[in-house]
């Protein structure tokens, strides 16, 4: 069982690795085109058609397929206010209660977003715009991001299951900008 959860692991983690290095050169990319776009219609006096709706494209593809990656590495946005506070063993039980709950989510987008996807296919649905991509290309990215996102969480989960049965919790809260703050009567304002 536990190598089966291993290879499981490292196929999701290589998936999610390649994912996210594309979606970074997505992002280089979408940057390089709208810089392309500005310099095509002003110094040139050219209309631009494609390049808009190719950026809009890719950072969609960053955004949703570099989700599992930023997961990954534990980068996402946390709001923990609360969550810094508590014991380092409640702390990992509560992490682990908000993934799953993520994981939920995320199965429930990709669930849907799936036969969306599917039907831009069989109806050979078309941008609307002078250059017409086919819209299965960006319909592909939500779902193809959430599945690897839930995937990413499933594997995230079973690494803080792990850890907590092994006792190798973290007693020290990561720094963030919360927890630097100190509220005392000399910060607090004064009326």
């Amino acid at each position: 069982m536990k190598t089966a959860f291993q290879f499981f692991v490292r196929i999701t983690d290589g998936l999610t690795v390649i994912t996210g290095w594309v979606a970074a050169l997505c992002l280089v990319a979408a940057a390089l085109i709208v810089t392309e776009a500005v310099i095509v219609r002003k110094l040139l006096g050219i209309s631009t058609i494609w390049q808009i709706e190719a950026s809009v494209f890719l950072l969609i593809f960053t955004v949703f397929v570099g989700a599992p990656f930023v997961q990954k590495n534990e980068h996402h946005l946390n709001v923990d206010l609360v969550i810094i506070h508590l014991s380092p063993r409640t702390r990992e039980i509560t992490l682990i209660g908000v993934s799953i709950v993520s994981c939920i989510l995320t199965a429930i987008l990709a669930w849907y977003a799936w036969p969306m996807w599917w039907e831009t296919v069989v109806n050979n649905e078309h941008s609307e715009s002078l250059w017409g991509p086919p819209l299965w290309i960006p319909f592909l990215f939500l779902p193809l991001g959430m599945t690897l996102l839930f995937l990413q969480y499933i594997v995230f989960i079973g690494r803080k299951i792990e850890r907590l049965r092994k006792g190798d919790i973290e007693t020290k809260v990561l720094p963030s900008e919360l927890a630097e703050v100190k509220l005392n009567k000399e910060t607090a304002p004064s009326e």
